[in-house]
């Protein structure tokens, strides 16, 4: 036998009584022959699906690097208008085109003794004085106010600067004195207005002035005609009468205020569904509750003057005016003292002797029974009315029972007219 061949058959015996060992951590693959056309990367565990594994964890980053952009922004818009609200609260400055305004309204506020800086922070939040407690607590500690405030009664404006308030809680000089006063109803604006200067609340002119240029913002004014040439006092009517608490020396803006939000509070939404009801409008109604106002003095009475307003208004072909005697009052000593120039135009259309139905607008501030009364007519027949020296009332159907009426009563103090 060759020898190579020999070498070969005790090579194989060997082998065969001793097999070749398989590492003890070793892992047997199978070699599978890659089919026709089968990419190399579905070999060795298929790289594509851990990428595809991957891709979840790369979408949340960048979910979460979103989620940290929008966290950020919104932080520092926060912190911006923070900042702002705070300018503008240490200031006293109205930044109406962002959304922050400075109120002009004048509180009473009541510091007790002993107070910390942060208690009289949060007594002015809480009045309205102040906007960010924060903010004037550390621009105390800035200017080294802290401690040195005197407790007491204070009159603030909720738009003073943080430098405003400060010098008068040091000094404890802005107590002002407080007056109640009570308008009854069917005043005038000039009536009003010289009773709040008696007051020393304001000057009358001021006043009347404030009402006829003042910016307000009320929902019912959009029932009043705007720019209208003929009517004296755009807000004559809508001047509440109640009872208020004025500080002397109060700023006319403010006192306006009060009323025009008194009237806002009084007029329900059961009125405004009545009105509607009625077919007329809120103008409308406060003008006839105004001369139901000042030709009836009780309840009892404005409801029937209403009645016969209303009739005539209801067949307007035979009774077109009103004629009521005090639409000629209005014009003789409302009107007529307070204009520079004379305007027989403007007299014409308050005096309901000359114009057809109502007049152009209210000629007194009337109270919440003559605008009940005008809203609630009572049902009746009568066309004419009229009252005696005493106050009495004599209604009549016909122009022959109210001639009738002014020979009976003891002298003619009002009502319409007998031509």
């Amino acid at each position: 036998m060759p020898m190579n061949q020999n070498e070969n058959e005790r090579r194989r015996r060997v082998e065969g009584e001793h097999p070749a060992v398989r590492p003890q951590n070793a892992r047997h693959v199978p070699s599978t022959p890659r089919a026709q056309g089968q990419p190399e990367e579905h070999l060795a565990g298929n790289p594509s699906r851990r990428a595809k594994r991957k891709k979840p964890r790369k979408k949340y980053r960048v979910a979460r690097a979103l989620l940290i952009t929008a966290v950020l922004v919104g932080l520092c818009c926060f912190l911006a208008y923070f900042g702002l609200q705070s300018v503008s609260d240490l200031l006293g400055l109205n930044l109406e085109v962002i959304g922050i305004e400075q109120e002009d309204r004048e509180v009473k506020v009541d510091i007790p003794e002993g107070s910390s800086t942060r208690e009289i922070a949060n007594i002015l939040k809480k009045a309205g004085v102040v906007d960010t407690p924060l903010t004037f607590q550390l621009y105390s500690k800035f200017k080294d106010a802290d401690g040195k405030y005197q407790f007491g009664e204070y009159i603030f404006n909720c738009n003073m600067a943080y430098d405003e308030i400060i010098i008068a809680l040091k000094s404890g000089n802005e107590r002002q004195d407080v007056v109640r006063i009570s308008f009854p109803e069917g005043l005038t604006l000039w009536e009003i207005g010289q009773k709040l200067e008696d007051a020393d609340v304001c000057s009358a002119e001021a006043f009347v002035k404030e009402l006829q240029t003042g910016t307000f913002d009320y929902e019912f004014m959009k029932s009043i005609p705007a720019d209208n040439p003929l009517r004296f006092y755009k807000y004559e009517g809508y001047v509440f009468p109640n009872t208020y608490d004025f500080f002397v020396g109060e700023k006319p803006s403010s006192v306006v205020k009060k009323f025009f939000d008194s009237f806002n509070a009084n007029i329900t939404g059961e009125m405004y569904d009545r009105m509607e009801e009625m077919g007329m409008t809120l103008d409308e109604t406060i003008t006839l509750a105004s001369i139901i106002q000042k030709e009836a003095s009780y309840p009892e009475d404005m409801y029937a003057v209403s009645g016969v307003f209303h009739n005539r208004f209801e067949n307007a072909e035979v009774y077109p005016q009103m004629q009521s005697d005090v639409t000629i009052f209005y014009v003789e000593k409302s009107i007529k003292p307070h204009i520079d120039t004379k305007n027989q135009e403007m007299y014409d259309a308050y005096n309901t002797y000359k114009c057809e139905g109502l007049p152009v607008g209210p000629i007194c501030n009337p109270g919440i029974d003559a605008i009940k009364a005008a809203l609630y007519p009572d049902q009746n027949d009568y066309y004419y009315f009229l009252t005696d020296q005493n106050g009495d009332f004599y209604y009549a159907a016909t122009m022959q029972e109210h001639e009738q009426n002014i020979r009976t009563a003891d002298g003619v103090a009002g009502g319409i007219a007998t031509d």
